[in-house]
């Protein structure tokens, strides 16, 4: 049974059978929508409106969320492009459908007048537009009858849904009533069987209270009074059945404890195999590990060492450079005093040959010469400059990949560790499990053998 059926469910399913015994061509499953269109019962089961409408809304507030508070389905206007077929519409007579309740005629248009547009319209007369506020109107109340759609839809679905779910309560109503008829003769058996039992409880106790022993044959429903009748009967009635009881229990006995020893054997076998095992694997693991150890430790040796020369080989190369730039500031600090000194010489002749008519010749060319000389102490500065910022750029390359080469080869000692750690770990829970089956198998042999003997 479902946990969400309550009490009103229950006074529908029984008013929707009171309605189909009254009539039989009534089918809950036509309902108030036939083919899409919703047509309200005036007298619905028999009852007014306004009951009808509380044990609705009851039936809603007991029914299952997902039927009467669960989410609505996702619902989105749709875009009108559909042209209005004015013939058509001038065709219908209005008073007359509403005269008639002509369902039919609106059921037909209701979706050209739902998603037509209306925008481009014109009136054929003045050529002039709808009015905005008319049109505002028309919009609203095509969306309100879409709207009314998509809710016709959703409320037949839901009715469809509710209708199930009173076929399958009634099914499992069915379903029930058989059981319960199929315990009630089961019942009935049982009681049978209690009463026989119930006399031979009664025989027992008076043969009890009387202080009769006696004692049941086996292979037979005899009883006798005491162990040497019960013996002579069965020698005499039951010698076959006897001896192969017997040797069927001393060969099964035997069996087990031949399966015992042969399992204790390969038990301990096992045991030692696997206890060899793991001893070589440790032996191999231990000497894999220092192996490796060996190897990290080499690596690492070797890794320091190139790490030195690197450094030893950045610190030549920086020292070629700083001998590089002394030398070349020695140079241009030469070229610059011999240039101040043929500076001064100049400016010493000069001074001599003011009289002379070339002295304005030398001048200028003294002057043309004299700007050649700031401009190559530029171009020899910009050069150090690109250099140094060149030399500077080489080194911040060299550790960085220093740095990537280093934090590679952690990573990788430490995937390697971790793999092995990981392999030891597997291999022991494997043993582990192996012996404790072994164990339990064991036990199971010797309760079966305790079960046997008794």
């Amino acid at each position: 049974p479902r946990p969400w059926r309550c009490h009103n469910n229950g006074l529908d399913a029984q008013a929707l059978g009171r309605r189909r015994r009254r009539d039989p061509a009534f089918s809950p499953l036509r309902g108030p929508f036939q083919k899409h269109v919703y047509y309200p019962l005036a007298n619905s089961l028999e009852r007014p409106a306004s009951e009808a409408a509380a044990a609705g809304g009851a039936a809603m507030a007991c029914g299952p969320p997902s039927a009467a508070s669960g989410p609505l389905p996702f619902f989105q206007f749709r875009p009108r492009l559909e042209n209005v077929d004015w013939r058509r519409l001038s065709a219908i007579d209005v008073d007359k459908v509403a005269g008639a309740v002509d369902v039919l005629t609106l059921q037909e248009n209701i979706m050209n007048i739902t998603f037509c547009k209306l925008e481009d319209e014109k009136c054929p007369h003045c050529q002039s537009g709808v009015d905005p506020v008319l049109l505002k109107l028309i919009r609203l109340a095509q969306l309100t009858i879409e709207y009314l759609l998509h809710s016709q839809e959703f409320l037949t679905s839901q009715l469809h849904n509710l209708e199930e779910r009173l076929r399958l309560s009634l099914a499992e109503c069915e379903q029930s009533k058989k059981l319960l008829t199929k315990q009630a003769g089961e019942i009935k058996l049982l009681r049978e069987e209690c009463k026989r039992r119930k006399k031979l409880i009664s025989t027992q106790q008076l043969m009890i209270e009387a202080k009769a022993s006696y004692y049941q044959c086996r292979f037979c429903d005899k009883a006798f009074m005491n162990q040497a009748f019960l013996q002579s009967h069965i020698q005499r009635r039951h010698p076959e059945d006897s001896h192969l009881a017997e040797y069927k229990t001393r060969a099964q006995t035997d069996k087990l404890q031949n399966e015992i020893d042969m399992l204790k054997e390969q038990l301990q076998l096992t045991r030692s195999q696997l206890e060899a095992a793991q001893h070589v694997h440790v032996v191999r693991f231990s000497k894999e590990y220092e192996m490796q150890k060996t190897k990290e430790e080499e690596f690492l040796k070797l890794f320091d060492r190139w790490k030195e020369e690197e450094k030893e080989k950045l610190a030549d190369e920086m020292e070629k450079v700083k001998e590089m730039f002394m030398k070349e500031f020695k140079e241009l600090t030469s070229k610059n005093s011999a240039l101040e000194y043929q500076l001064s010489e100049i400016q010493k002749s000069n001074m001599q040959i003011k009289c002379n008519i070339g002295t304005l010749k030398d001048a200028h060319e003294l002057k043309e010469e004299r700007p050649q000389h700031p401009q190559d102490f530029q171009n020899v500065m910009q050069l150090l400059d690109s250099q140094e910022s060149k030399w500077t750029a080489r080194v911040q390359a060299l550790h960085q990949e220093h740095k990537k080469e280093k934090s590679r080869l952690l990573s990788h000692i430490e995937k390697l560790r971790t793999s092995m750690i990981d392999d030891l770990n597997a291999s022991n829970v494997f043993y582990k499990k192996r012996i404790e089956e072994l164990g339990q198998r064991l036990q199971e042999q010797k309760e079966l053998i305790i079960t046997q003997r008794q």
